[in-house]
């Protein structure tokens, strides 16, 4: 797969620290720990192993975060592959 950062990874551990990442709608996120990533926006949560990596797919104005600092998201542009 074909990945093209769009800028540098930030971390949004805690509802405290929700963030659009920078209104991005496509986002790599890479956990190195079991995590929680919640959709602030829509609600919607999801659970992850540690060592783990996808691709997400979202609305430019919802807000994410992690359960943690040890997952990191990336905006990127439309994976290709």
């Amino acid at each position: 797969m074909e990945i093209k950062p769009l800028a540098a990874k930030v971390t949004a551990n805690g509802s405290s620290n929700k963030t659009t990442v920078g209104s991005a709608t496509n986002v790599y996120i890479c956990s190195t720990a079991t995590d929680l990533i919640t959709n602030v926006t829509t609600g919607a949560t999801m659970q992850v192993p540690a060592n783990f990596a996808f691709v997400l797919r979202k609305e430019k104005g919802d807000e994410v975060h992690a359960g943690s600092a040890n997952t990191h998201f990336t905006k990127i542009a439309y994976p290709r592959g």
